[in-house]
């Protein structure tokens, strides 16, 4: 009975090596950078590193790292690709190889707060303010966040465990180039490209273990686009008005139709179609950082 539980084990923990070893064989190798990336939606710095392609979304993207941070760049070539990430944000999670788990990630969407918000996040994060800080922060009324906000229950539970430590954030910055428009009633221009560019934390906190260790193999999932919140909201409103009229003309009214973000739905609610729907994109690849140049 020894010998069968010996040799299971043994088998298990084959069987464990050898996966680890092919997510390793099969997983994009992020090479390590001697100078830090600049977060600037600018793909200038990122020349000769060698990207790979989404081809669904029409997105170009490469991974990067030093010692404390994992860079990535997302380039998005069609309008279509792009759908409403500059409105929805994007989401970036870290997932055990070969798995899709969404325990630990950050959305990254652009935000707009208020001084005293301002404050108080800085704060959270661990930041000692001086009064004369704080004022000059006051001073400016409002500030814009290019920061990814925690995701994933397990993230934000151990977060929550270190409240009010030290913890340094993830960055992101985005820009969208538009081909310029040419004769004398010109407006605007096509679209070009987008560029979505990521800093990522390896250990966003000395109390916490590291997110990505080089070496290990991990997942990465991104996704963005599909409905924005201004668009969910229309859609209640709208439904709501069809259920007001239906109840006044004394009719039954049967609410039916697919995720609205994976197709269409609800002909009856204000004859949103199919084509009018925002496509969301989401894609996952198993990464490796090399500890050698």
């Amino acid at each position: 009975m020894r010998k069968i539980l010996s040799l299971l084990i043994i088998l298990t923990l084959a069987a464990g090596l050898y996966s680890i070893l092919a997510a390793q064989q099969k997983a994009v190798r992020s090479q390590p950078v001697a100078e830090p990336r600049q977060i600037d939606g600018d793909e200038g710095d990122w020349e000769g590193t060698p990207f790979l392609s989404f081809s669904k979304a029409g997105v170009d993207y490469a991974v990067a790292h030093d010692s404390d941070y994992l860079y990535l760049i997302l380039i998005f070539r069609n309008r279509e690709g792009l759908s409403t990430g500059e409105q929805t944000g994007v989401a970036v999670y870290i997932s055990q190889p070969g798995k899709k788990n969404k325990d630990y990630g950050y959305h990254f969407v652009r935000k707009v707060v208020s001084a005293e918000e301002a404050i108080t996040r800085m704060e959270a994060y661990g930041q000692m303010l001086t009064e004369e800080a704080k004022a000059q922060i006051r001073a400016k009324k409002v500030f814009a966040f290019y920061e990814g906000e925690p995701a994933g229950k397990k993230f934000q539970a151990d977060l929550k465990k270190i409240e009010g430590q030290k913890f340094e954030p993830a960055i992101f910055r985005n820009r969208v180039l538009q081909q310029r428009a040419t004769g004398p009633e010109a407006r605007g221009g096509a679209f070009q490209k987008a560029v979505f560019e990521f800093r990522i934390p390896l250990r966003p906190s000395p109390a916490l273990p590291p997110l990505i260790e080089p070496g290990k193999p991990i997942s990465l999932g991104l996704e963005w686009g599909g409905m924005t919140e201004k668009m969910k909201q229309d859609l209640m409103a709208r439904r709501a008005a069809e259920a007001s009229r239906a109840s006044a003309q004394d009719t039954r009214m049967v609410v039916s139709g697919e995720d609205p973000e994976a197709g269409g739905f609800d002909r009856g609610a204000g004859e949103l179609s199919f084509r009018q729907v925002p496509k969301k994109f989401s894609f996952w690849f198993d990464l490796l950082l090399t500890e050698e140049d």
